[in-house]
């Protein structure tokens, strides 16, 4: 079961701002995804081969082609901040663990 606190410390890692009054909701949507995924432990699945591709639904695939996309200056210009060639965004790693600021 997912604890308030568990709750918290998801909404800090993913800097998410989450108030006291959507912790609850919350809390009982993930316990609900982790009493799903339970229950897929219960399900009878002897016999049945995951790698054979007839058990499989069949998903159309294209022909994996390079193609030029027309739109990259127009991205860019939509960005909110940009390096050159490249979007700039702000640099998360290592931050993992901070209290808010």
């Amino acid at each position: 079961m997912v604890s308030e606190e568990e709750v918290r410390h998801l909404a800090r890692l993913v800097r998410l701002d989450v108030t006291e009054e959507e912790i609850p909701p919350l809390q009982k949507h993930f316990n609900e995804i982790l009493e799903y995924f339970h229950s897929l432990g219960n399900m009878d699945l002897d016999g049945l081969d995951p790698y054979d591709p007839e058990e499989s639904p069949s998903c159309p695939l294209r022909n994996d082609e390079v193609r030029l996309w027309g739109q990259r200056d127009a991205a860019l210009e939509a960005a909110p901040e940009r390096e050159g060639d490249y979007f700039k965004v702000p640099r998360i790693v290592g931050e993992v663990g901070k209290e808010d600021e």
